[in-house]
């Protein structure tokens, strides 16, 4: 999937689970904090590639994309079950180091980024390469598994362009509506 896609869908993965669990109770930067992290856990598998969208938004980026391309093959480590944990526990002990006067709850925060990373490795469960789920063995994963893999998605074709993205996009939309009191809630405190 390319970048514009996996935003999508993590900024939905990542909010629906903070909005269908979290309590109203929470500072508003906390909702701040789930959508930046949403954000950027959906583009952070991508890392390992110097043309992706992340590298992109970041000074100097670029210039670290092009470091990594020799180290990191793309759709290695940062595409698997390990990459997910490995995620998961540095980001918590990141925004650990942030200042409690903040109102960012932790807990939230992480989880709703690694649902959007994991929302990013299963979009690119449905493209014709797979991904390493169970790296470091060599093995790719793909939906739908063989035999039936011949009608998974080409990245950047005309079916992530035309049905997945749009889809995705009203489903953000009609993710807001029925939570649109619980948003007002946490942005007006």
């Amino acid at each position: 999937m390319t970048g514009k896609t996996h935003r999508t869908v993590g900024l939905l993965a990542g909010t629906a689970y903070f909005l269908s669990t979290a309590p109203s109770n929470y500072a508003s930067a906390t909702l701040g904090g789930v959508i930046v992290a949403s954000y950027v856990g959906s583009l952070i598998p991508d890392a390992d590639d110097a043309s992706a969208d992340i590298w992109e938004s970041l000074p100097l980026g670029h210039t670290f994309g092009k470091i990594t391309d020799p180290f990191l093959p793309h759709r290695g480590i940062s595409h698997s079950l390990v990459g997910v944990a490995l995620y998961a526990v540095i980001l918590h002990y990141l925004l650990c180091l942030m200042p409690a006067y903040w109102g960012i709850y932790v807990l939230p925060v992480t989880i709703s980024s690694t649902v959007a990373y994991a929302s990013h490795l299963l979009a690119d469960s449905f493209t014709v390469e797979g991904i390493p789920l169970l790296w470091p063995l060599k093995h790719k994963f793909g939906i739908p598994p063989k035999p039936f893999d011949g009608i998974r998605i080409q990245t950047g074709e005309w079916f992530e362009n035309l049905i997945i993205f749009p889809i995705a996009n009203i489903a953000l939309i009609v993710l807001i509506i029925p939570y649109w009191q619980k948003i007002k809630s946490l942005i007006l405190k």
